[in-house]
């Protein structure tokens, strides 16, 4: 659908002049200026456009290019245009409907005009419900990168054929995905304990995650064969929407930061038949502006696991094509004065997008830094602080997670995942901080809090996010994944011996590379979701993956740490680590015990390096005659003592490795003990998961 664009001159014909701008808004237009007002602030508006919701009734008449409404909507703001404010129609109208997608448009003036009157004279009219200004999207907040540069302690050869994990030679830097404790400083189990997981699962090319930053780099060695691809576009024509699905060259995903809407007549035919149909032609992926923070990001879900090359990632296969897929929804591009941001309807519809091309999980690292602290402040935006939410956004965002929009067999609705914010704020920045979606905090390779993260309201979950030691050269701490090596912008990074530069592999650190690595664990937790025949709504699966995690309060001594940023000459910041206690989400992510939570099987925590004595009486009847079988992948992976046994009706076990595993309980039953020939047993078993940790509750704490 495609307004018709009426010339300024429609003023004249509805009788109303603006051709003589006030400076000051009476009082009562401000005040029903400020009741519809629903957020952003005009400076970081984008000129002359305005995004305004009116009633059903304008709506559907403007779907039907009424001319008298369009002509009244233009001579009453004194714009020159008017149009939907999503570019493309959505897939599903039915949803868009739903949360009143179809009643937003975006009116077009001159960039000279202030933002505020406009917005004051379309308030004015009883059709208009809310507006809110077009304000640009914050920018990603991360800190810069650091080039990685390989040791002769980078591993070259497979891992031993005991500990589960790929032959990718950079993995052994990565204390994220297998810490064992050797770095100095960390703690053995500080990760997210994929390693046991990936003899489960190691990702399905089934579930697509949509990253929403900047664009990823489609030709990294490590990502190429882990991208989505739309293989209409690829093996298409140019210019042209070979898909039909309104974008234009959409191979990879889209570039949303910059694009238009093109000319129906260019397109005429492309469905079959003479209708025309809307497209929207976007430049290309620009992976090599900026510091290539989407690509690092995209590198920890899902970079190819098991080719040889670089990093292992949580969701990247077992180098069999089996991988998630990688979209990428470039809503960011560039940084400091060259940066290009998406605007609220720019963003709306990159949820649309997603949603539409079959994305089930949104990773966005990004988030509003300002001081709001209540849906309803973000939502419809607050008088004091001048500011509030893209409303158009996140009713999009409404759109991507409803169940209607479903994308995978085994998830009923989709799933969103956002950074908490690096700004050491007590509480999670917005998006996030919604109740229906996650908000992810980070933890260092100590289990401890990171000295940048947000914390407290709105948290849910923590990870893995990285923090620099203090040690000059010295970047372990951090959090390494894929980059760019690009000559356009070589900074930052460090010389190897040849002086050259190579950011191919990058450190970097902050609640953005603790976000993806919760939207890997639950990429892998569908995956193997699939490969069991199960299917969850939305709710039941983040309760699973909520309940499955490690208790950071128990790491954390409180009193004074010294944090550290790598980029700044100063000696350390000192942060009082007590603010963080309970309010970190519910734990660190386990990828493990979520895997186990789907499977349903339970898991009973035990304690690396103490002999343990665990209540089993919630999941059987603790008999003492029980036969107690342990695999030897098992026996491996948790380093047993020996052979674990029912004593007292406990399960007693002593495990000497952090490590994941089964166990088996056998039991007899029906037997007549008075004549050996007459009536028989009947066998009988229960699987249990053991997951041995840095710490654990003396009786075994279960989830």
């Amino acid at each position: 659908m495609k307004m018709k664009l009426l010339p300024i001159l429609a003023l004249a014909v509805a009788g109303i002049s603006c051709t003589k701008e006030i400076d000051n808004i009476p009082g009562s237009e401000q005040t029903v200026l400020m009741d519809k007002l629903t957020g952003g602030s005009e400076d970081q508006a984008q000129p002359g456009t305005l995004l305004v919701r009116f009633d059903e009734k304008t709506s559907s008449l403007l779907e039907k290019n009424d001319e008298a409404v369009t002509r009244e909507i233009l001579g009453l703001s004194g714009a020159e245009s008017i149009s939907p404010a999503l570019m493309i129609r959505p897939k599903n109208m039915e949803v868009a409907r739903k949360y009143g997608l179809h009643q937003w448009y975006t009116i077009s003036f001159d960039e000279s005009r202030p933002l505020k009157q406009v917005a004051a004279k379309m308030a004015s009219s009883p059709s208009v419900t809310s507006l809110q200004y077009n304000t640009y999207l914050q920018p990603v907040r991360a800190e810069q990168a650091v080039g990685f540069i390989p040791t002769p302690q980078t591993r070259t050869s497979p891992v031993p054929q005991e500990e589960p994990g790929f032959d990718d030679p950079y993995s052994s830097h990565q204390w994220n995905l297998v810490n064992t404790g050797e770095l100095t400083g960390s703690v053995a189990g500080a990760d997210v304990s994929v390693r046991n997981a990936w003899k489960l699962t190691a990702g399905d090319p089934s579930v697509v995650v949509a990253v929403f930053d900047c664009a990823v780099n489609h030709r990294h060695e490590d990502l190429k064969d882990a991208v989505w691809v739309n293989e209409k576009e690829l093996n298409g024509s140019d210019d042209v929407d070979d898909d039909g699905n309104g974008f234009i060259d959409d191979i990879y995903g889209f570039n949303f930061v910059q694009c238009i809407k093109i000319n129906q007549d260019l397109v005429e035919g492309v469905l079959g038949g003479s209708a025309k149909a809307e497209a929207v032609k976007g430049k290309k992926l620009d992976y090599l502006s900026g510091i290539g923070h989407g690509t690092h990001v995209a590198g920890i879900v899902g970079a190819t696991n098991g080719n040889g090359k670089g990093i292992s990632s949580i969701a990247g296969g077992s180098g069999n094509n089996d991988g998630v897929r990688l979209m990428s929804c470039q809503i960011f591009q560039g940084t400091g004065s060259e940066a290009k941001n998406a605007t609220d309807a720019q963003t709306a519809m990159a949820y649309i997008y997603a949603a539409d091309n079959g994305a089930c999980i949104a990773q966005c690292s990004y988030g509003n830094y300002l001081p709001i602290t209540s849906d309803q402040d973000y939502i419809n935006g607050n008088k004091d602080l001048g500011n509030g939410s893209a409303r158009l956004e996140n009713l999009a965002l409404q759109y991507f997670l409803d169940p209607a929009n479903s994308n995978h067999e085994s998830l009923e609705g989709n799933i969103a995942v956002f950074a908490s914010g690096n700004h050491q704020t007590a509480y999670s920045s917005y998006p996030g901080a919604y109740s229906y979606v996650l908000s992810v905090t980070a933890f260092g390779m100590d289990f401890q809090p990171a000295g940048y993260t947000n914390y407290g309201p709105g948290c849910k979950i923590s990870a893995p996010g990285g923090e620099w030691g203090g040690v000059m050269n010295d970047y372990s701490g951090m959090i390494l994944s894929t980059g760019v090596n690009s000559q356009k912008n070589p900074y930052p990074g460090i010389q190897n011996t040849n002086g050259m530069e190579n950011k191919n592999y990058v450190y970097m650190q902050g609640t953005s590379m603790a976000c993806p690595h919760v939207s890997g664990v639950i990429a892998l937790g569908l995956s193997y979701a699939k490969k069991l025949g199960k299917k969850f709504t939305r709710e039941e699966l983040t309760s699973l993956l909520l309940t499955s995690v490690t208790d950071l309060d128990q790491f954390n001594k409180g009193g004074i740490h010294k944090f550290y940023s790598p980029f700044s000459t100063a000696q350390g910041t000192d942060i009082d680590m007590d603010r963080f206690k309970g309010r970190m989400g519910t734990g660190a992510v386990d990828a493990w015990r979520f895997l186990m939570a789907i499977e349903g099987t339970p898991t009973l925590l035990a304690q690396a390096g103490k002999k343990m004595s665990l209540d089993i009486s919630r999941y059987c009847n603790p008999l003492d005659d029980y036969t107690v079988r342990v695999d030897e992948e098992a026996r491996t992976s948790l380093g047993l003592v020996s052979d674990p046994v029912i004593r007292n009706g406990k399960l007693e076990i002593e495990c000497s490795k952090i490590g994941s595993g089964k166990i088996t309980l056998s039991g007899k039953v029906g037997k007549d003990p008075e004549r050996e020939d007459g009536i028989g047993d009947m066998g009988y078993s229960r699987e249990l998961s053991i997951a041995s940790r840095p710490f654990a509750t003396s009786n075994g704490g279960w989830l």
